[in-house]
């Protein structure tokens, strides 16, 4: 696993192999995260607790690169990195949320806690929170709990499990 100089990792984060993990600017990571072998997430961004990326996946910039520069090779055209971000080269995702295999997220959406994304697919627009999003592009076909009241239950019974967790490894540290 390679991690980028501008990638904070909250607590009990793993990578598989080959994962490649880097930032243009910044990039976070909540707590009890998993990226599967040979993902690639190279852009600025917000990820969630309990983020479970699979095998192979891709979340980058869709505006990486000036594609728009006359006379510039798209080799040499201007990079995210070297200018300042925009909210295209951000990506957000909640809590709780599954990305299945070999999807791809393209920057400047948002993927709501609890959502669920399917294996192949490409999102291109935000992602409701517990809403599950398959194909190419990515939409919504159904969510993950029928009503809100169960929505609302989970994410409490989350908080109070990582918050569980929290306080089993601060008391089993040392010194």
């Amino acid at each position: 696993m390679a991690l980028g100089k501008n990638v904070q990792t909250g607590r009990n984060f793993r990578a598989g192999r080959s994962a490649i993990i880097s930032a243009p600017h910044s990039l976070t990571f909540g707590h009890n995260v998993s990226v599967g072998p040979r993902s690639v997430i190279q852009v600025d961004g917000q990820m969630g607790n309990f983020l479970m990326v699979g095998m192979n996946v891709h979340i980058v910039g869709r505006d990486d690169h000036a594609i728009d520069e006359i006379g510039t090779p798209m080799l040499f055209s201007t990079w995210s990195g070297d200018r300042e971000p925009r909210d295209t080269d951000f990506v957000t995702i909640g809590d709780d949320v599954w990305i299945g295999a070999s999807a791809t997220v393209l920057s400047g959406v948002t993927i709501g806690s609890g959502a669920v994304i399917g294996a192949g697919a490409v999102v291109i627009n935000d992602v409701s929170p517990f809403g599950v999003a398959v194909g190419v592009p990515a939409r919504e076909v159904s969510k993950r709990f029928d009503d809100q009241e169960q929505r609302d239950r989970h994410l409490a019974l989350l908080a109070e499990w990582d918050e569980a967790q929290s306080l089993s490894t601060t008391s089993n540290q040392v010194g």
